[in-house]
């Protein structure tokens, strides 16, 4: 591959930016598990550290000696030891604080355990104890606040980061928390300001999914090509996260095929990297073999137990006739899925008419703290599930807006259409998202199948 990659993004009609190969990548942002316990956290405080101890329980927490052999605990063993060093001569290092702080978001986006994140949030809590408040301090705790999901505490961060620097990862930032809240055009913008700053993989992935979200699926793909084509092997995650949304990009396309050889790569680049399992079973599904996907998503479900892992499984296992091993899962999902994510969990309910109330709730509660395509559409399938067929509609037609080309959004205003008494409308959607259908999970393809025509 040539060191420098030279290409057009085009971000949204009328706005273009131009670039070349060159990354320090952004985390980027999977979903995650349960937080760890606030107990656990203040259990790793015990050891003595060093003979000149740190002053502060939360450096006594990020300074516990990472237990693993993955690049991202050697990462974090290496700056650890700079800071202990330094601390011994009292010269303290706000570079080791701050890639401490980053090393501990590497190994959250490698292991999708929150917990990470929490310590990353301790490291910026441990600089500005010592520094006082720094921006590289402030940028380490908006990006903890996005991972975990608190979109308006990221905003206000990156507002004021952009205020003061605007650097590109200042932009990246926002550009991520407004598109969560919905605010598409908003991000669209930021997103523009950082390409303008600096072209590279961080930016085209970014460019790729807010083309998707507004409804270029053929914009997305080439975006997402060329953030994979300028990913780093020093940066292997992010280079496989990449992978893996190329892959779904794929199959929505119809690519099956090749959505399973991009997903093969992440896997091979991450040994056990979730997104790349399910990625892989979802590929192996849309080509009919089922075995196989049950066989990848099994692993994927096991190493991240979020709803939407173990929905694909469950769903799985049901069609490669283990109805029991399907239960045991859906108990599983049932346990934990509120607190995991309460937004698949709600979707999950609704989809398998259960818990309607339920549902509903977890729907309007999300809204209030992710206003995007997405929740809103959990929004109206709750609704419809409750029986609020008007407010359903309402909500759903909010999800559409954005032109979002998503086979789940098409099938739900499909149902919704029908329940309103609106058959030809109803065959509108269901067409649409037939387009799409290897992108459903094996309930919802079952449920589009049964709308749709049957040939004589």
């Amino acid at each position: 591959m040539p060191s420098q990659y030279f290409m057009q993004i085009y971000l949204h009609p009328g706005i273009r930016a131009t670039g070349w190969r060159e990354c320090a990548p952004m985390p980027a942002s999977p979903r995650f598990r349960p937080l760890l316990l606030a107990s656990s956290l203040l259990a790793l405080a015990v050891p003595a550290l060093h003979a000149a101890a740190p002053a502060s329980l939360d450096e006594r927490i990020i300074l516990v000696p990472a237990a693993g052999t993955d690049k991202e605990d050697r990462d974090i063993t290496q700056w650890q030891g700079r800071i202990k060093v330094a601390a011994a001569s009292d010269a303290a290092l706000p570079g080791a604080y701050e890639r401490l702080g980053w090393a501990y978001m590497g190994k959250a986006r490698r292991t999708l355990d929150a917990g990470y994140y929490k310590l990353a949030e301790k490291t910026a809590d441990a600089m500005d104890a010592r520094f006082g408040p720094t921006n590289e301090a402030l940028l380490l705790r908006g990006s903890v606040d996005h991972n975990l999901h608190r979109f308006a505490d990221a905003e206000a961060v990156a507002r004021q980061l952009v205020a003061r620097r605007g650097l590109a990862f200042d932009y990246a930032l926002l550009s991520d928390a407004l598109m969560e809240q919905g605010k598409l055009a908003e991000s669209v913008q930021a997103c523009q300001k950082m390409m303008a700053l600096k072209p590279g993989v961080d930016a085209y992935s970014r460019a790729a999914n807010l083309r998707w979200l507004t409804g270029d699926l053929p914009g997305a793909i080439t975006a997402m090509e060329a953030a994979v084509r300028a990913g780093s092997p020093l940066d292997a995650t992010n280079t496989a996260w990449t992978l893996s949304r190329l892959s779904a990009y794929y199959l929505q396309a119809g690519r099956s095929h090749d959505a399973l050889q991009v997903a093969q790569s992440a896997a091979r680049l991450v040994p056990e990297y979730p997104p790349a399992l399910l990625a892989q079973g979802r590929a192996y599904l849309a080509m009919g073999q089922t075995a196989l996907a049950a066989r990848q998503i099994a692993v994927a479900a096991r190493l991240n137990p979020l709803p939407e892992y173990q929905w694909w499984l469950a769903d799985t296992l049901r069609i490669a006739g283990d109805p029991a091993g399907a239960l045991r899962v859906e108990a599983e999902l049932a346990a934990r899925g509120e607190a995991a994510d309460p937004r698949t969990y709600s979707l999950f309910l609704a989809t398998r008419r259960e818990l309607p109330a339920e549902a509903r709730r977890l729907a309007t509660a999300e809204l209030g703290n992710r206003a995007d395509v997405f929740t809103q559409d959990a929004l109206a399938w709750s609704l419809a599930a409750s029986g609020d067929l008007a407010g359903a509609d309402t909500a759903i037609q909010a999800a559409l807006a954005a032109r979002t080309q998503d086979a789940r959004l098409f099938l739900h205003a499909g149902e919704i259409a029908l329940g309103r008494g609106q058959p030809a409308a109803a065959r509108g959607y269901f067409a649409q998202a037939e387009k799409y259908a290897f992108t459903l999970t094996p309930s919802e393809r079952a449920l589009l199948d049964s709308r749709l025509p049957r040939s004589s």
